[in-house]
């Protein structure tokens, strides 16, 4: 795994962490909450700035976009008892293709 590809999942987890607080925000209206998704949110768009230095805007936005969509499943899913519907998992694995084949062409 290269420098670019662990700096966009760094930005995509720090980003899933605060879209967590953004949901915790909008079902509790805590301030703390909304504060800490913003905190999340900048940490996570700073790695994935960071990582345009190493890899083409296009395919890093592209990859963070995929890492933080299978982030995000999982959390739903372990997290707060969301299912997927068939047509999502088949969305997720070809997410999951998208990224081997960006990383290994």
């Amino acid at each position: 795994m290269n420098n670019a590809l662990l700096l966009i999942a760094a930005g995509a987890i720090f980003d899933t962490i605060g879209d967590v607080f953004i949901k915790n925000w909008i079902a509790n209206n805590t301030n703390i909450s909304l504060g800490f998704g913003v905190f999340f949110y900048v940490v996570g768009l700073s790695f994935l700035i960071y990582s345009f230095t190493f890899k083409n805007m296009v395919v890093t936005s592209v990859l963070f976009i995929i890492f933080n969509l299978i982030l995000l499943s999982m959390v739903n899913f372990f997290y707060f008892n969301e299912s997927f519907s068939s047509k999502e998992a088949v969305a997720l694995v070809l997410g999951i293709a998208a990224i081997i084949l960006f990383e290994f062409n």
